[in-house]
């Protein structure tokens, strides 16, 4: 379990890395790429769907052991 929690610390790390050093042109195309994709109607579609995912998965961690 320890093996699993580092190597998951370790990856979150380089990640962070990467947004904390690559901000500026990951901006640029997130902006691009948001302005296009979330209008009023593809969001609320998302958070449909977003809420039905976590409802499941709340289900199955409150039934699992």
């Amino acid at each position: 379990m320890e093996a699993a929690k580092s190597l998951v610390g370790i990856f979150l790390s380089l990640i962070g890395i990467l947004f904390f050093f690559n901000n500026k042109n990951m901006g640029k195309g997130a902006y691009n790429f948001y302005r296009k994709f979330y209008t009023a109607k593809n969001l609320t579609i998302m958070f449909k769907i977003l809420g039905a995912f976590l409802f499941i998965i709340g289900l199955v961690v409150a039934f699992s052991e």
